[in-house]
C-alpha cells in the first residue's frame, strides 16, 4: 500500500486497499450505516489479525438485561486489544465546526464505555456470535488486555486536548489510544500483526501527551516510526515527525516501496491461516488411522485455531520471512512433476518453536504425512526445541499442515531423524528490521 486513506470510511481521497476495500456499494436497506460498519471494520480486520481472533459486538448479561462490553476485541494469546468504534450515520453532512463538536463527544463516550468495561465485575461471562465460530465464550469474563482504543471517524484532524479531563490515557495500567477510524483501519493493514500494532502503539506512548490527544494525522507519525525501523526514538512529537519526514519523502517512497514488497511474503503465510478455517471435505483420505486421531473431530476447531494462533503470533517481519521461505520452496519444483523441499526457521522472539515450510509436488499423500511427522520430531530434538509447525504447499492440492502435541517424548528415532536431515543444513542469520533490508 503506497498511499494512506485519511478520511472517512466511504469517501477516501486516495487510492488504497483501505478505499477498495470500502467501495462496495451502499448500505444494507435494513441496517443503519453505523451497524453496517461495523462489519465491515470486521472483515478488514479479519485479514490481517485472522477471523477467528476478531470478536465483534462482545456481549454480557447482568440478570436479565444484555448489555454490550465492547465494540471490537482482538484476542491474542489469553488477551488483546479492546476497542470502541463510534462511526457516522451520514458522513460529510455536517460542517466542520460540528464535526469536531460531534467526534469530542463521541471519543469521551469511547472512553467513558472502555472504563466501564473493565471495571465490571469478573464473574460475569462475555461472549459474541462469531461469523466463523459461532458463539465464543470467555467464561471468566474479560481476558487481559494489553491496550484500548476509541476510534472515531472523521475526515479532518480533530484535537481533544480540551477534553483532556474526560479522555484519560490510561485506566488501570491498560493505555488507552485515540484515533479515527481510517487511520485504525490504516494501521492494522501496515502492521498486520497484533503484536506489531500492540509494540506500535506502545512506543507511541513516548509522545508528548498533547499528541496523543489528536483524531487524524496518524500518516506523519508512522512515516517517522517507518524511518526509523520502527521506533520513535528522537520524535519530539507531531510537528518534530512532520519535519522530519519532510525532509526525507524521498527516502520514504522508497521505504514504502521495499514495505510493499516484503509485505506481499506475509500474504503467503496470512493465506495459509485464512484456509485453515475450512476444512476440506476429503480430509481423511489418504490419512492413517493412527494419525487420524490427530484431527480435530467434524464439531470441534481446537487444533485449528491452534495452528492459526501459533502463526498469529509472529510479528511482521517473521510473518514476511517465513512467507518467503514458503515461497522459495514451492518455487524450486515449480517446474517438477514430483518432489519434496524444506526449510527450518527460528526466531529469536519465539524461543519456543522451531518453523517448518515445504513443498510437495506428486507422491502419495499417505507417505508426506509420515514424512512430516518424522521431520517435525527431529526438528524438535535437533534444535532443543518444545513446539513446532510444519506447513507444506501441495500445489493445487492445498496445504498441509503439522503441529507438534503438548508434551511429547523424545525418542531416539527423533534424535536421530534431526541429525540427519537438519544436521547437514546451511544456516544463515539474517536480522530482522522493521523496514525490510534492499533486496537483490
Amino acid at each position: 500500500m503506497h498511499s494512506w486513506s485519511g478520511s472517512a470510511i466511504m469517501e477516501t481521497s486516495q487510492p488504497s486497499k483501505i478505499a477498495s476495500f470500502f467501495s462496495v456499494g451502499p448500505a444494507p436497506a435494513m441496517k443503519q450505516r453505523t451497524e453496517w460498519a461495523e462489519h465491515h471494520v470486521e472483515e478488514l480486520l479479519s485479514i490481517p489479525f485472522v477471523s477467528e481472533f476478531v470478536c465483534r459486538n462482545v456481549q454480557t448479561s447482568e440478570g436479565r438485561k444484555r448489555e454490550q462490553v465492547a465494540d471490537f476485541l482482538i484476542a491474542h494469546r489469553g488477551g488483546g486489544i479492546l476497542v470502541e468504534l463510534k462511526c457516522q450515520e451520514a458522513p460529510g453532512q455536517r460542517t466542520p465546526k460540528k464535526l469536531e463538536l460531534w467526534a469530542r463527544k463521541k471519543a469521551k463516550a469511547g472512553s467513558t464505555q472502555l472504563r466501564r468495561a473493565f471495571t465490571r465485575r469478573r464473574d460475569f461471562p462475555i461472549w459474541c456470535d462469531h461469523p466463523r465460530r459461532g458463539r465464543v465464550e470467555f467464561p471468566n469474563g474479560l481476558p487481559s488486555v494489553q491496550h484500548a482504543m476509541v476510534a472515531v471517524e472523521v475526515s479532518l484532524p480533530v484535537d481533544l486536548r480540551a477534553d483532556a479531563r474526560s479522555l484519560p490515557l490510561e485506566h488501570d495500567g491498560v493505555p488507552i489510544t485515540y484515533l479515527s477510524v481510517s487511520d485504525f483501519l490504516n494501521l492494522a493493514i501496515q502492521l498486520r500483526s497484533v503484536p506489531e500494532l500492540t509494540d506500535y502503539l506502545g512506543a507511541r506512548r513516548s509522545l508528548p501527551s498533547d499528541d496523543l490527544r489528536m483524531l487524524g494525522d496518524e500518516e506523519t507519525l508512522f512515516g517517522f516510526y517507518l524511518l526509523n525501523d520502527g521506533s520513535f526514538a528522537g520524535c519530539s512529537g507531531r510537528s518534530g515527525a512532520r519535519s522530519a519526514i519532510a525532509a526525507r519523502q524521498e527516502r520514504l517512497r522508497a521505504a514504502l516501496r521495499r514495505k510493499q514488497e516484503a509485505d506481499q511474503y506475509a500474504d503467503f503465510l496470512e493465506h495459509v491461516m485464512r484456509e485453515l478455517a475450512t476444512r476440506n471435505p476429503k480430509f481423511s483420505d489418504g490419512v492413517p488411522p493412527a494419525l487420524l486421531q490427530a484431527y480435530d473431530p467434524p464439531c470441534e476447531r481446537r487444533n485449528y485455531l491452534e495452528m492459526q494462533a501459533a502463526l498469529a503470533d509472529l510479528h511482521l517481519r517473521e510473518r514476511t520471512e517465513l512467507g518467503r521461505a514458503l515461497h522459495g520452496a514451492a518455487e524450486r519444483l515449480i517446474d517438477k512433476t514430483e518432489g519434496f523441499t524444506f526449510r527450518a526457521a527460528r526466531f529469536d522472539s519465539m524461543a519456543e518453536w522451531v518453523y517448518l515450510v515445504g513443498a510437495s509436488r506428486g507422491g502419495d499423500r499417505r507417505e508426506l504425512l509420515s514424512r512430516m511427522q518424522l521431520l517435525v520430531g527431529g526438528a524438535m530434538a535437533f534444535y532443543n526445541k518444545p513446539k513446532c509447525v510444519f506447513i507444506v504447499d501441495r500445489h493445487n492440492s492445498g496445504f498441509e499442515v503439522a503441529l507438534s502435541r503438548p508434551g511429547g517424548v523424545r525418542t531416539q528415532a527423533h534424535v536421530e531423524a534431526g541429525e540427519r536431515f537438519f544436521g547437514g543444513l546451511r544456516i544463515t542469520t539474517t536480522p530482522l528490521h522493521f523496514l525490510p533490508d534492499q533486496r537483490a
